[in-house]
């Protein structure tokens, strides 16, 4: 995957794209965008090389680029939730009405 594709994906996500909308836009479903998000997170557990030699048919191949495609979106959440909770400091500090603030609470939830 090339640079401007990786901060295309993290560029969405720090925007709150949803998780259906981010394998939309390296053009996979999302079925498919967790199920390398759950089977990285789960080889992380295992020393490397642990799934080598196994011959099981249901390991299923993940892209090379699936990890940096998870860190790019990781890391634009991370951003965007950043930049949310300083918006919603700043508004708190300006006193602004609750409606405001509660709006990008929710969004912030949704960010997950």
């Amino acid at each position: 995957m090339q640079e401007s594709e990786l901060q295309a994906l993290h560029e969405a996500a720090k925007a709150g794209a949803t998780w259906k909308d981010l394998a939309a836009v390296i053009g996979v479903s999302d079925r498919t965008l967790r199920r390398w998000r759950e089977d990285l997170e789960e080889a992380e557990l295992y020393a490397e090389g642990y799934f080598e030699d196994l011959e099981d048919e249901e390991l299923r191949p993940i892209p090379e680029d699936a990890a940096q495609v998870l860190a790019a979106i990781h890391a634009g959440r991370a951003e965007g939730r950043q930049e949310l909770i300083d918006t919603i400091r700043r508004q708190a500090t300006e006193k602004n009405d609750l409606r405001t603030l509660m709006a990008l609470l929710k969004r912030m939830d949704s960010m997950d």
